[in-house]
C-alpha cells in the first residue's frame, strides 16, 4: 500500500472513530438525562415523613413513654417521638409536639396522647395518627393545600381527619368527645370500623360525639370560661403561624 492510500485509510478510520465517540457521548448524555428525570419524579412524588415529632414546648414536668419501655420517663425539650411513643402532662403543664412538616400537636394539663401506627397494609403516604387517651388536645396544620389530612386524631368514639387549620378536642369522662373547628376544616367519623356515619366540620362549628352511635347535628362553636386560658394560648400561636384568626380576649 503506497503512502497516498495509507493516508486515505487513516483519514477514514479517524472519521469512523470520531462518529463512534459522538454516538457514545449522545447515548451517555441521554442516559444521564433519563436518570435525572427518574430521580426527580421520585422526589416529586415522595411525601415528607412527618415523624419523629419533637417536643417543642414544655411548660413544666411531663413524661414520655418510648415503645418497648416498661415505664414512663421524664420528658425534655427536643426529645423525639415516633410511632408507639406517648406523652403525658402533669398539673398546669402544657406540651407541644412539632412534626417534621411543622404541624403542631398541643396537649393540655393532665393529658395523655400516643402516636399510633397505621392499620396493617394501609397505602402510603399515611397521616400522623394521634390517639388521645385523656384530656384536651389541639392540632394545628400548616396553611396550604394538602392532598390528604396530614394528621388524624383518634379520640374515644371519634376518628378525625384534620385537613386544615386548628382543631380542638375534649375527651370527657363519660367517653364522649367534643370536637371543634376553630379555623380550617375537619372530617369526623366513628372510630369503630363498623360505624358508617361521617361528618364534615367547617370553621366555627363543633360536634359532640357520644360514646356510641352517630352524633347530633353540628352546632355553632361554644366557649367556656374554664378553658379561656387554654384557648387563648392556642389561638395566639395559630394567629402567628397557622393561619388562625386574631385571638378572642
Amino acid at each position: 500500500m503506497d503512502a497516498k492510500m495509507e493516508a486515505v485509510v487513516d483519514a477514514k478510520m479517524e472519521a469512523l472513530v470520531d462518529r463512534r465517540r459522538v454516538m457514545i457521548l449522545r447515548v451517555c448524555g441521554a442516559a444521564i438525562v433519563l436518570a435525572a428525570l427518574v430521580v426527580g419524579a421520585g422526589q416529586a412524588a415522595a411525601q415528607p415523613k412527618e415523624l419523629p415529632a419533637t417536643v417543642a414546648t414544655l411548660t413544666g414536668k411531663a413524661e414520655m413513654y418510648k415503645k418497648g419501655d416498661t415505664k414512663w420517663n421524664p420528658a425534655d425539650l427536643r426529645n423525639q417521638l415516633n410511632e408507639g411513643d406517648g406523652l403525658r402532662t402533669g398539673p398546669s403543664v402544657r406540651a407541644t409536639l412539632r412534626t417534621a412538616g411543622g404541624h403542631a400537636i398541643r396537649l393540655a394539663a393532665l393529658g395523655q396522647a400516643f402516636l399510633v401506627a397505621p392499620p396493617q397494609g394501609a397505602p402510603e403516604p399515611q397521616p400522623v395518627r394521634v390517639r388521645l387517651d385523656r384530656g384536651w388536645l389541639w392540632v394545628a396544620v400548616t396553611p396550604g393545600i394538602h392532598a390528604q389530612a396530614p394528621i388524624e386524631v383518634i379520640a374515644g368514639p371519634a376518628r378525625v381527619a384534620v385537613r386544615d387549620g386548628g382543631i380542638g378536642f375534649r375527651l370527657h369522662r363519660d367517653g364522649s368527645v367534643l370536637v371543634r373547628t376553630y379555623h380550617g376544616l375537619a372530617v369526623v367519623r366513628g372510630s369503630d370500623p363498623s360505624a358508617s356515619w361521617e361528618r364534615s366540620l367547617p370553621e366555627q362549628a363543633e360536634v359532640l360525639v357520644p360514646p356510641s352511635g352517630p352524633p347530633a347535628e353540628n352546632r355553632t362553636i361554644t366557649r367556656e370560661l374554664a378553658e379561656n386560658s387554654w384557648l387563648l394560648w392556642n389561638e395566639e400561636q395559630d394567629y402567628v403561624a397557622y393561619g388562625g384568626k386574631a385571638p378572642q380576649r
